[in-house]
């Protein structure tokens, strides 16, 4: 059995319910003079989508096997992937607690409002680095544990060599349906933050004869140590869980922190603008916190001729946090043309 047919039968849930998307960008496309496409990973059935749910359908298939009955995930109190956590485990009836960066708000928004909704018990931890919240998250699966739970706890971002594996498959997924289109992604642009996105596209990505470059904007500073080496750890990892004879190296994780701007989910010179951009030309929203900055960093790319056609900008979600009070007033007031709108 091959490598791609190992990964074809590697045991995943379905909790997207169909194929995303692909769809071509073309008035985008013309405004920034390279053709764009948008994989549209932000549509789903569960929990508002968002690439997370791809690599929970691959951890959650192996948490369900080894008997277990409550999630525990860590993160900001922005994370989509805790946000995709708390959805999965009410589709799954799981019991589910995250640990969350920064105090509790004043008013449940974005992400909060969703993880309440979906049942999840939301413990604030303070401004924290990621380390120390790591070390609470292992103190809360003992107390869980503790009190008879079988726990399985959810890496940050939800990002694993084995979680990876799910976007392994969706770089095939890609793949097929641009051939059908006829065309092939010579340049895949995401949004990158704990890697596992990043490397499963890169593992998908060599074990179809490395046709793209796949291209990571990173969003969130220090979430690693090296960074570069984690994303490769986790999709070498990944080809081992498959028996893949790829050679990977540090040279096959092609990440910037250029479009960081002020950091994990603090502003960016020109994101607003991208994000009115790709709105008003094709329908389609986007965050300033993940995928807006990788829009802005294609916009910015395009105009110094970096990009090789075709692009896809993979849409990894998180559109709802423009209905943050802070971050809707700045895009309200970035958008000139609503500066003849009368109240």
């Amino acid at each position: 059995m091959t490598a791609l047919e190992t990964l074809g039968q590697i045991p995943r849930l379905d909790l997207r319910g169909f194929a995303s998307p692909v769809q071509l960008l073309e008035r985008f496309s013309q405004e920034i003079g390279v053709e764009v496409w948008c994989k549209r990973d932000d549509i789903g059935t569960v929990g508002l989508a968002g690439n997370k749910v791809r690599k929970l359908e691959v951890e959650l298939a192996y948490a369900l096997a080894n008997g277990a009955t409550h999630l525990v995930a860590e993160g900001s109190r922005l994370s989509n992937a805790t946000r995709a956590v708390a959805a999965a485990s009410a589709a799954l009836g799981l019991k589910c607690t995250l640990l969350l960066c920064h105090d509790a708000p004043n008013e449940p928004v974005g992400n909060l409002m969703l993880d309440g909704l979906f049942g999840a018990d939301m413990r604030f931890v303070g401004d924290i680095s990621w380390h120390e919240l790591g070390q609470r998250a292992e103190s809360l699966v003992s107390e869980l544990e503790q009190a008879g739970e079988k726990v399985y706890r959810l890496p940050i971002g939800c990002a694993s060599e084995r979680s990876c594996l799910g976007f392994a498959l969706a770089y095939g997924e890609l793949r097929q349906q641009m051939s059908q289109q006829g065309r092939t992604a010579r340049t895949i642009v995401h949004a990158s933050s704990s890697g596992g996105t990043h490397a499963g596209l890169v593992l998908g990505n060599a074990l179809h004869g490395f046709e793209s470059e796949i291209r990571g904007i990173v969003v969130a500073e220090d979430v690693y140590s090296d960074v570069v080496g984690t994303y490769l750890s986790f999709a070498q990892g990944g080809a081992r869980l498959l028996g893949a004879q790829v050679a990977l190296t540090r040279d096959h994780i092609n990440i910037t922190e250029d479009y960081l701007g002020e950091g994990y989910g603090l502003p960016l010179a020109g994101v607003y603008e991208a994000i009115d951009l790709l709105a008003s030309k094709e329908g389609v929203v986007v965050d300033p916190i993940y995928s807006g900055k990788a829009v802005a960093a294609i916009v910015d790319l395009a105009s110094k001729n970096e990009l090789k056609g075709p692009v896809v900008f993979w849409h990894t979600g998180g559109y709802h946090a423009v209905f943050d009070p802070s971050y809707a007033k700045r895009i309200w007031s970035s958008i000139g043309r609503l500066a003849t709108v009368t109240l």
